[in-house]
């Protein structure tokens, strides 16, 4: 049986594989150095599959699908795609955020002894969570320029691929982080418990980057 080269299967992608690190890296230095507890985590994740529907959207309207270049019914195509992936997408991140909000509630009771500040005091308000979510936003944004555009995928792709493209990250990602995030509020586990919650997220998109054909041997 051949031996698996780990180093040579990492080196194609070494730059996404920095980018998901460092992007990860950003929920940790605020639990380990900011104070940060379940109800930030969970909100701040959120947010970051807005940034994620917000970057598929000009990936729905750019992909031709081999084509050199669109037709009048292919963008007509994908501006219908785009309109109900907004739609679709958009019912989802509201009932996402529905239960990320009520679950970051609960955790922020355990976490303040039942006296604390409310979870729009310690997200929405703190100019350190948002430059946490400028800083994911900003390492998204880089990689959709670099392998959407400069790799030149929009003109391999269709618009009703790149509609369904982040779901199945979000489905096993997300809820993996929601069902993680209520088995610390039921065991009234610490905050820093939550560094298991993100470094998990981390390996899960490391996985994700390995199944999903993006490492590639040859180095980039």
């Amino acid at each position: 049986m051949p031996r698996l080269d780990l180093p040579r299967l990492f080196a194609g992608s070494r730059f996404s594989v920095a980018a998901i690190v460092l992007g990860n890296l950003a929920p940790v230095f605020g639990v380990a150095f900011l104070g940060w507890d379940g109800a930030q985590i969970l909100i701040l994740y959120w947010f970051e599959n807005l940034i994620v529907g917000a970057l598929t959207l000009p990936r729905i309207l750019s992909a031709r699908g081999r084509s050199t270049a669109a037709s009048a019914g292919q963008r007509a195509e994908a501006i219908g795609t785009g309109c109900f992936f907004m739609i679709h997408y958009g019912i989802f991140c509201l009932v996402h955020g529905a239960f990320a909000l009520a679950l970051a509630n609960d955790m922020a009771a355990v976490d303040g002894g039942g006296v604390t500040a409310g979870v729009w005091e310690r997200t929405i308000s703190r100019s350190d969570f948002w430059w946490t979510v400028l800083a994911i936003a900003l390492v998204h944004l880089i990689m959709h320029i670099r392998d959407w555009w400069l790799a030149g995928a929009w003109r391999g792709s269709s618009p009703m691929a790149e509609m369904f493209r982040p779901y199945g990250r979000i489905f096993v990602l997300h809820l993996t982080v929601l069902g993680g995030a209520w088995l610390m509020a039921a065991l009234n586990a610490p905050s820093s418990a939550l560094l298991i919650l993100c470094f998990g997220k981390m390996a899960l998109e490391l996985v994700g980057l390995f199944v999903g054909g993006r490492i590639r041997g040859a180095p980039t």
